[in-house]
């Protein structure tokens, strides 16, 4: 008797169905894979600007309402040895200093008395987004006087709506 070669042989390998079949799926698989790597570099790239501007508004956030209640005095005029100030508040023995560095689009606070200053970074945005991406409005009007609410609007995106921060000053009769 004869042993069944036939039966051995379709073991021993693929068709050439099934090679074909792989070939095509991997062919596929191929072509896809490096467009979804560039399209999530490119939202990862987005994604991390995004979370970097809202960091820093947070950062802002956290400073800002305490600096206005404590703020005898809001102007704009340059203090704590800084020129380009988005908002200057003072108070008796302390200066604080808002500002923004357009060509790093860092975003500083600067604490100073006649012995030291203290340089905050409260974050980065993204300098082509806005030139001026944290701007001082003191109500409806342009000066800041006493008994009055300190807004800085914040525009990260200028696609995205803008962002306010308002806070109310102390009485300076307080």
């Amino acid at each position: 008797m004869k042993p069944q070669r036939h039966a051995e042989r379709s073991e021993l390998g693929f068709t050439l169905t099934e090679l074909l079949v792989t070939i095509v799926i991997v062919g596929i698989v191929g072509a896809l894979l490096p467009k979804a790597i560039i399209l999530g570099l490119r939202f990862t790239t987005g994604t991390e600007k995004r979370v970097a501007a809202t960091s820093a508004l947070g950062t802002l956030n956290r400073y800002f309402y305490g600096d206005v209640q404590s703020a005898d005095n809001v102007t704009t005029a340059p203090a704590c040895g800084v020129a380009d100030v988005i908002v200057h508040l003072s108070r008796p023995g302390t200066d604080t200093v808002y500002s923004y560095d357009r060509p790093t689009g860092a975003l500083s606070r600067v604490t100073c008395t006649d012995a030291s200053a203290v340089t905050t970074s409260l974050g980065r945005f993204d300098p082509a987004a806005s030139t001026r991406p944290v701007t001082l409005s003191c109500g409806a009007e342009t000066l800041c006087t006493s008994r009055m609410e300190v807004t800085l609007t914040v525009q990260s995106d200028p696609a995205a709506p803008p962002t306010a921060l308002t806070a109310v000053r102390r009485s300076s009769a307080s």
